[in-house]
């Protein structure tokens, strides 16, 4: 490994952009509630059955999970710094901006 990407996003945003996520009873189309919100609300566009929430996605299970990253495997993030080979970008913005920023970030 001669490089590794930490991409940082704030862990409200973690859990309200995966909370948000919407996925189709039947055909497996996703969206989400503020960035890809379906234009029949909570019926998804392609088949017309209902969105739904995956049990993952619900706030409390997203937090358990970033608890689980902030114990074990954030360490590492020191681990790369030390070795000089992590490469920090910033992951709050929309999916153009952090591809860019992560270009950028490899480029350097």
């Amino acid at each position: 490994i001669d490089r590794v990407v930490d991409i940082e996003v704030d862990d409200d945003m973690i859990v309200e952009r995966l909370s948000g996520r919407r996925e189709c009873s039947k055909c497996g189309a996703t969206y989400h509630i503020v960035n890809n919100p379906s234009k029949k609300g909570d019926i998804c566009e392609r088949c017309s059955s209902p969105l739904t929430q995956r049990a993952d996605d619900i706030p409390e299970t997203i937090k358990s999970r970033l608890s689980v990253y902030h114990s074990q495997t954030e360490p590492l993030i020191n681990f790369y710094k030390a070795k000089g080979i992590l490469l920090v970008a910033d992951g709050s913005g929309s999916l153009d901006v952090i591809s860019e920023a992560i270009i950028k970030a490899l480029e350097a």
